[in-house]
């Protein structure tokens, strides 16, 4: 799949379904230091992602120290044509960054995807 350089940083873009409800996700960053995938959740409160009590809370550390978020089990998420289902995505605030997200290490390595930065390709490996 093609990725976009934006300011800097690799973009791409995610299907996530939810309880029969599916939402395209753009302005995710591909970030081989988080090992999270992390969605803003601001983005998916329409498809009825948001924090419940008993939902597990989760710390991450970064540049800007410590912060929590919430994690839900979604259907499938769908990054160009690899999909996974019943996924554990985490889910929270991130700032004032005109991002809605980051692929973490936790997709990127379960798809076995190789990063090509020459050609600004991400390929899922056979």
């Amino acid at each position: 799949m093609k990725l976009e350089l934006v300011n800097q940083l690799l973009e791409v873009e995610m299907l996530i379904s939810y309880r029969g409800k599916t939402k395209l996700v753009d302005k995710l960053i591909v970030d081989t230091g988080a090992a999270h995938t992390l969605i803003s959740s601001d983005v998916v409160d329409d498809i009825g992602i948001y924090f419940e009590n008993g939902d597990p809370l989760v710390s991450s550390f970064g540049i800007g120290g410590e912060e929590y978020s919430f994690q839900k089990q979604v259907d499938s998420i769908k990054l160009d044509s690899y999909e996974i289902t019943e996924m554990k995505l985490d889910f929270g605030y991130l700032g004032d960054w005109d991002i809605n997200g980051l692929i973490g290490l936790d997709i990127l390595i379960h798809g076995q995807f190789i990063l090509d930065l020459g050609k600004l390709t991400l390929i899922q490996r056979n």
